[in-house]
């Protein structure tokens, strides 16, 4: 491997005999010095990509000093020429972390042999450096935070600068203290964040939770975090890249708040609140599926509200709407849990009661909604009321399918009206119903 090499030798024979032997190797002698100051100057401007360095040199500065200094200054490394000296100077210069040290005299192959061992060492140490450069240059570049850590995260390697601005803390508190990235976490989030990356582990881990920042603003983060492993698959790093996802949760649940709407939309009435025509078949059918499964009776009632276009024209449309929503609160509130009311459209609701024991139960339940109806309520200071007209059919005793349950509670309805409104109809069949 050929270098450009400076020669810092007192002794002119010697450095002669020397500046020789490289250029019969091959290497090129960039500078040949005599004094430690003057090796200073000549690195400064010639850059060499080694020094040999005599140890013993003339002048108030020595080679070990002189090496240091170059070594400090400009990051290029020496070997070291000596003929004889003293355990406590070679200590002194095993300290400056030399490439090398060559005897005096020495044959041109130990030349040979130092200057090629040193000068591939400083070609490995130069690749390992740009290397390292473009490794920080990428990981400062991009918005996430970078972290290297051994496995059991008491020691951090490396953080990029990202973790300044997105934890809102220095570098250097979570150099010296590894796992305080912790006392930043939002306190709901602390035991899942803890349970997945607070203990030794060997396999990727993912996970997203929250970040309270100094100022009290909170983010959402994406901690992915990697085992680094030797050539044995000893775990012997752990990489983690974390990403800022606040704008990305946000949208998302904004998102999801925007497809419950359409949701609702789609299958609650949105005056009312309650289940639309559509859910309310929906689940009347379930509640046949069930009862035709494990047995049972489902009752359905159907509700058609008398006086309202009264209501409508008296007041308004505004006031008429005021008071679908009260009915529709009053139907709700008699129910049980397991029941379902909708509006079917217009002044129109209807009831599934599954799993009821009797007929009765139905009947009973149409009652109290007729009551309920029935009491005055007051619109633009005005006391007023309505009726309702109940028609009533059950599962198995009255139909078996969803239209066969609606249209004869439809019917039974209508047999009211025809009374002259204002009661409760079972259904009995085409020629009328059993009411009350």
């Amino acid at each position: 491997m050929i270098g450009k090499i400076l020669i810092v030798e007192d002794e002119a024979l010697i450095a002669l005999n020397i500046e020789r032997q490289l250029g019969s190797l091959g290497h090129e002698v960039c500078g040949v010095v005599a004094s430690g100051e003057e090796a200073l100057d000549q690195a400064a401007t010639l850059k060499p990509d080694l020094v040999l360095m005599d140890i013993h040199l003339a002048g108030a500065m020595d080679g070990i000093e002189a090496a240091a200094l170059i070594r400090e200054r400009f990051a290029i490394p020496s070997v070291y020429l000596t003929a004889h000296t003293d355990e406590a100077t070679l200590a002194r210069a095993r300290q400056t972390d030399p490439y090398g040290f060559l005897l005096k005299p020495f044959q041109e192959i130990d030349l040979r042999i130092g200057l090629d061992m040193a000068l591939h060492r400083r070609a490995t140490e130069l690749r390992a450096r740009e290397s390292e450069e473009m490794f920080r240059l990428v990981a400062e570049g991009i918005d996430d935070v970078f972290c290297l850590t051994s496995p059991d995260l008491k020691v951090v390697y490396y953080v990029s600068s990202a973790y300044e601005r997105l934890w809102g803390r220095s570098q250097d508190s979570l150099y010296q203290k590894p796992l305080s990235f912790l006392d930043a976490v939002y306190e709901d989030d602390l035991d899942r964040v803890v349970a997945v990356f607070a203990q030794p582990g060997r396999e990727t881990r993912e996970l997203e939770y929250r970040l309270v920042r100094p100022d009290g603003s909170i983010r959402w983060i994406r901690d992915r975090r990697f085992p680094v492993c030797d050539q044995q698959g000893r775990c012997v790093r752990l990489a983690s890249i974390v990403t800022d996802i606040t704008e990305h949760r946000l949208a998302r649940e904004e998102l999801l708040e925007l497809n419950k709407q359409l949701q609702q939309q789609a299958t609650h009435d949105m005056l009312t609140g309650l289940p639309n025509r559509r859910l309310f078949i929906d689940r009347l059918e379930q509640a046949l599926a069930h009862a035709r499964r494990f047995g049972g009776r489902v009752g359905m009632l159907f509700i058609d509200l008398d006086g309202f276009k009264g209501i409508n024209d008296r007041f308004g449309h505004q006031a008429g709407d005021e008071a679908l929503v009260l009915i529709a609160k009053r139907i709700k509130l008699l129910l049980r849990e397991v029941d379902s009311a909708a509006r079917l459209g217009g002044d129109e609701f209807g009831i599934v009661l599954p799993d009821i024991a009797l007929l009765e139960d139905a009947q009973l339940v149409g009652e109290k909604v007729l009551q309920e109806v029935r009491r005055p309520f007051s619109l633009r200071s005005v006391s007023c009321t309505l009726g309702a007209s109940i028609g009533i059919t059950t599962y198995p005793d009255l139909g078996k399918t969803v239209d066969e349950l609606i249209s004869r509670a439809d019917k039974a309805m209508y047999q009211i009206k025809k009374r002259g409104k204002g009661g409760v109809c079972v259904y009995q069949g085409l020629e009328g119903g059993k009411g009350s």
